[in-house]
């Protein structure tokens, strides 16, 4: 009985040994040098996209003396770090570092990147932006395009007597931020809120227009930045006082530079945020083929098959001519994707193999794919008119064409299989 007790308690002491370094290996202690040093740390549990993993020890950024960092994404290319004066770029998470996990503000949700000019003075009454020099610490350690997660101390926040409202902040409470700073650039003359209509449009276009550049170029992550750092000259409180030609434009620009994003996440393999883009640009164009092609793209990657079929549906049948090859091939990958899957469960349960296998449908689709790949140029959004009109006509006929196409299939190979 004494050695079972003993056993007991040795194993019992094994699994506390395990469950201390678990608890190690994804929450390091400050300038642990046993820790491995890939960890992680999870989101709430109403962030969809899961656990984020840190790159790097957790350490001391060389600032403050309270703020320390964690690299969750590097930037390989050497870039400067952000000085005082600059405007940075960010989309940042951030949460109360205590039992609560209350989220504080997140640009990301939005999808609207923020802009700060690092070093600014922030009145303590402005309780929108009193968080402002944790953002301030935080970019002066980084170089754009890196991500990190910081842990920082309340004087940088919201200090001792917290905040009573909007956001809610009790006293003296720690910050945990997530910050991707995504451009900084020197010599601005001007903060965003202070620009006119011309001015804010003109930046939009020259990122775009050095985004597209880029891209083309084979550069993909610096072109993602660009077309982020264009979409935040739009913000809704702006797109909400245009009317008439000025919406028009705006919407003319925002629409491509959304596309345009969804296509350099779908290369770099962020399938998420590329379904989240393509669905910000159906909100300015609710019939635009890309965005339809391209988040049913980034569906089926995830293996989210019907609702990849949906939109791929949708994009032949708003899509410009009679057909289009790409999207009928992404189309003829999910029927043989399914076929496949069918003839499996057929195996399993009536011991019956398919020989033949899935053949590709044969079709060219280059130029079609390069179309709907490449990334766009500004454009008038289409009038109501030609959405209720021409668009309808083609998407329902299509719709019933592609159903039809889709049905003589399947009805061919179950009569291959009897």
């Amino acid at each position: 009985a004494a050695d079972a007790a003993a056993s007991r308690a040795e194993s019992g002491s094994a699994a506390l040994s395990r469950a201390e370094a678990e608890r190690a290996r994804w929450d390091p202690r400050l300038g642990d040098d046993t820790a491995p040093l890939v960890g992680e740390w999870k989101y709430p549990l109403d962030k969809p996209h899961g656990p984020v993993l840190c790159t790097s020890r957790r350490v001391r950024t060389g600032g403050h003396p309270g703020v320390d960092k964690q690299i969750m994404r590097e930037e390989s290319v050497a870039e400067r770090t952000p000085k005082d004066g600059d405007t940075c770029f960010v989309h940042y998470d951030m949460w109360q570092l205590n039992a609560s996990g209350e989220e504080v503000w997140s640009t990301r949700r939005e999808s609207e990147p923020h802009q700060i000019v690092v070093g600014k003075a922030i009145p303590a009454s402005d309780g929108k932006r009193r968080h402002h020099p944790a953002l301030y610490e935080c970019v002066r350690a980084m170089v754009p395009g890196e991500r990190a997660l910081f842990r920082v101390p309340p004087e940088l926040c919201y200090g001792e007597a917290g905040n009573f409202s909007f956001p809610a902040v009790p006293p003296n409470c720690w910050m945990l931020v997530d910050v991707e700073l995504i451009g900084a650039k020197g010599g601005e003359t001007m903060e965003r809120a202070d620009m006119l209509y011309e001015e804010r449009i003109e930046r939009v276009k020259s990122h775009r227009t050095k985004g597209n550049e880029l891209f083309r170029g084979g550069d993909v992550a610096a072109a993602a930045r660009e077309y982020e750092m264009s979409l935040s000259f739009l913000t809704d409180d702006m797109m909400m006082q245009l009317f008439g030609a000025y919406l028009d434009e705006a919407e003319g620009e925002k629409l491509p530079a959304h596309l345009n994003l969804c296509a350099c996440y779908l290369k770099m393999e962020r399938h998420h945020d590329a379904i989240d883009q393509a669905g910000r640009a159906l909100g300015v164009d609710p019939t635009n083929a890309k965005a339809f092609y391209r988040r049913g793209k980034a569906r089926r990657a995830l293996g989210q098959d019907e609702a990849a079929r949906a939109d791929l549906l949708k994009a032949l049948g708003f899509s410009d001519g009679a057909s289009d090859p790409a999207i009928e091939r992404e189309l003829a990958a999910l029927d043989g994707e399914e076929r496949r899957s069918n003839h499996a469960l057929r195996g399993v349960w009536r011991g019956l193999f398919d020989p033949t296998g899935f053949e590709d449908a044969g079709v060219d689709a280059d130029g079609a794919k390069e179309r709907l790949d490449d990334v766009d140029e500004a454009g008038k959004k289409p009038g109501k008119s030609e959405e209720a009109g021409g668009r309808g006509k083609r998407f329902f006929g299509r719709l019933l064409e592609r159903l039809g196409f889709v049905s003589d299939v399947l009805t061919s190979d179950r009569g291959t299989h009897t």
